[in-house]
């Protein structure tokens, strides 16, 4: 997994500097940002989730952003479970494309490829893909609304880790360089422990 973080790190730092010679022309723009979140099943609040992600990712003139993004989540079982506690981390790299189409609002579309590792006694990890659709609204010259869907599985169909989460996400613009977030989400999902609902929030800096 560090070999693996260290070669997308590269590949993001040299896609944030090609193109920018310091001149007048647009250029590619640099963010990090990071979240923090905690979600609890759907049918039931007995398991709680708490989540937390770093992503580094850069903005293109063309509207197209590449990140990456690693992150862990703890996940808290009932007392009387094989394990009180469940730990995963994920490792995330996402390719996102808006669209300028003329109206008030910008469309976009996203593609995802992660690793997930679970450390709950077999250490087992497995690759997963998703696809992200949605648009955001600007409110006003700082607020903005995020809405769309996001369609999420495992190569491995033994893993149950398919689901469909919609979201709604409030975004304010602090000044041009510090961007935060409140997100509400809600899953539904092939497996009864994917189907979730929670809040997020994050803070986003913007080079």
């Amino acid at each position: 997994m560090k070999k693996l973080l260290a070669l997308s790190l590269c590949a993001l730092s040299g896609a944030v500097f090609a193109g920018d010679d310091g001149g007048d022309e647009p250029r590619n723009k640099p963010y990090v940002m990071v979240d923090t979140g905690m979600e609890k099943d759907s049918a039931s609040l007995a398991n709680e989730y708490i989540n937390v992600n770093l992503t580094m990712g850069v903005k293109t003139p063309s509207k197209t952003e590449f990140s990456v993004k690693v992150g862990a989540s703890l996940k808290d079982l009932p007392s009387n479970s094989a394990y009180d506690d469940k730990l995963s981390n994920n490792l995330e790299f996402k390719v996102k494309q808006s669209f300028d189409v003329g109206t008030f609002f910008l469309p976009y579309v996203a593609v995802r490829l992660g690793e997930k590792f679970v450390f709950d006694g077999s250490k087992s990890h497995f690759t997963h893909y998703a696809f992200d659709a949605g648009l955001k609204l600007p409110l006003s010259d700082k607020l903005a609304l995020d809405v769309g869907a996001r369609y999420r599985n495992s190569f491995d169909t033994s893993k149950q880790y398919r689901s469909t989460r919609l979201h709604a996400m409030m975004l304010l613009d602090l000044d041009k360089s510090n961007t935060v977030g409140l997100r509400y989400t809600q899953s539904d999902a092939q497996s009864y422990y994917e189907e979730r609902k929670g809040w997020r929030v994050h803070y986003q800096r913007n080079y």
